[in-house]
């Protein structure tokens, strides 16, 4: 009798489309993207504060009227952002080819607790967007 077991560190059905876009972002930064293989993924979130909500607000496409309203209505309750986290323990080959454990913090803020939308252009890994991190490597 066989007995069928999923793979700790593959996908599931189940799993959550931060974890998906975090883990495609993850492996575009790698220098050997084929060799990554995942350790453990926890994933939770938190409330934003006024503070971090604007800073929020400030970087994203928004312009100020709709920055405004928006902040209006964080201060009337009628909007409860979170801050989403997927923490990504993984291992990866690094330039010489030996496996390095390393761990990756992904993060994803949003006006709501719907995590579908979640896309490459907004996730912040190790606390830099894609558009952040491409900056960095010319």
């Amino acid at each position: 009798m066989a007995l069928l077991l999923p793979a700790i560190g593959g996908c599931s059905s189940s799993e959550s489309k931060l974890v998906t876009v975090c883990e495609e972002v993850l492996k575009l930064r790698l220098l050997a993207p084929a060799g990554y293989k995942r350790v453990e993924i926890k994933e939770s979130n938190e409330p934003l504060n006024r503070a971090d909500y604007k800073r929020y607000l400030a970087g994203d496409e928004y312009g100020p009227l709709i920055q405004g309203a928006r902040m209006k209505d964080f201060d009337q309750g009628r909007v409860k952002p979170l801050m989403f986290e997927v923490l990504i323990t993984y291992d990866a080959p690094n330039a010489y080819g030996t496996p390095i454990r390393g761990t990756s913090r992904c993060q994803y803020p949003t006006d709501n607790e719907d995590t579908s939308r979640a896309d490459r252009l907004y996730v912040m890994i190790d606390g830099k967007t894609n558009a952040d991190w491409l900056e960095t490597q010319r």
